[in-house]
This record gives structure tokens, sequence and C-alpha cells, in this order.
């Protein structure tokens, strides 16, 4: 249950607080959208600050990145990448998130950030482009402000709607099923942006 798991949490953080930034630093960097939307959740229960919450995912997530961005200069994953699958998936998503943005760094990054399942290979696919340590460090600092901005407050809304519908309906799975109508929205909202990208990448590829 929910409200099980959300005490449980506190009981652990009670414990042991210097865990608190530790967690969240570990699974916002490595989670991605679901995992920033349950440690808003629970930063609206109470458990930790917001403020501490956002400073510690964004680092967390700033480090997780630029370790994926080193991994992919190596010989080992230039191997992956260039295997037929995955190359072939990320140039078609690369040519659309190309054209979407303009060609534009920034904007390719920050739309990178929105697409499920696919924000570590194309952050080691962009490796390959010769893009500076320095410049990938500051287009992906703003992407990450930016997305946080969005994600952040999808998981913190689902903490306080589960809260308030459970007291008014004096129903937990009235609050529950709140939550999980948050995340079945982001989870096809994703998907279909990844189909939307992956259509525009595949027509980009049969014109050239």
């Amino acid at each position: 249950m929910i409200a099980d798991f959300v005490d449980w949490v506190r009981v652990l953080l009670d414990n042991y607080p210097t865990f608190q930034y530790l967690i969240i630093f570990v699974v916002a960097g490595f989670g991605g959208e679901l995992a920033i939307i349950t440690l808003g959740f629970l930063s609206a229960q109470g458990v930790f600050p917001l403020t501490s919450f956002v400073l510690f995912a964004f680092l967390g997530t700033l480090v997780a990145d630029t370790m994926w961005f080193s991994m992919g200069k190596t010989v080992l994953v230039n191997k992956i990448l260039s295997h037929k699958y995955t190359n072939s998936t990320v140039i078609v998503i690369s040519e659309a998130i190309n054209k979407v943005s303009g060609g534009n760094h920034l904007l390719a990054m920050i739309f990178a950030k929105f697409l499920v399942g696919t924000r570590t290979v194309l952050i080691m696919y962009v490796a390959k482009t010769g893009i500076s340590l320095n410049k990938f460090t500051l287009y992906n600092g703003i992407s990450i402000l930016v997305w946080l901005v969005v994600v952040v407050p999808i998981g913190y809304v689902s903490g306080l709607g589960f809260t308030y519908l459970s007291q008014i309906f004096e129903n937990i799975y009235a609050g529950i099923g709140f939550v999980l109508l948050i995340i079945l929205g982001v989870v096809f909202l994703q998907i279909g942006l990844k189909k939307y990208f992956t259509k525009e990448g595949e027509e980009i590829l049969e014109e050239k």
C-alpha cells in the first residue's frame, strides 16, 4: 500500500537521516521520470524538504548524465551503439529531434530528456558527435532544470492529491486512483512522444 510505503520511507530516514540526500541523489540520477515523480510524491508527504529534493535531484541527474557522456567515448560503448538495432533506433530519433529543434543543441537535449527509454543511449550518442564536456555540461544543466520544472510538480501534486482525496472521500483507494491516473498519463504521454519522434525520423530518412 502507498501509505505503508510512505511510512516505511519516513521511518528509514528518521533512523538514518544521512541517507536522505544519498537516496535522492542516486534515485533521481538513475531512475528517470517515474523516480522523480515518486520522490516528489514523498516530498509532498513531508518525508523530505522540497528544496533539498530539487537540489540533490539536479546534482544526481547531472552526475549520472556526465557519467553516460564519458562512457559514450569508450570503445566498448561505441561497439554497443554500432549494433544494428541500437544504431538505427538512435539515428531515427536523433533525426526527428534535430528537425524539431531546428538544429539547436540545447533544444535537442531538452526534447531528449522527455523521451522514455532513450535518455542514456542518446547521451552516449551525443558524446560521439565531438561536443566538448563543458558545452555538454552547460546544455545538459539547463535541460535538467527544464525537465525538473515539469516533472517535479507532477509528483508533488500527486502527493497532495493523494492526501486530499483520501481525506475527503475517507477512502485511501480514492487517493491511490488519483496517483495511478497521473502515472498512466505520464507514461502514455512519453510513449506518444517517442512514437511521434520515431515516425518523424523514419520519414526524414526515407526522404534522404
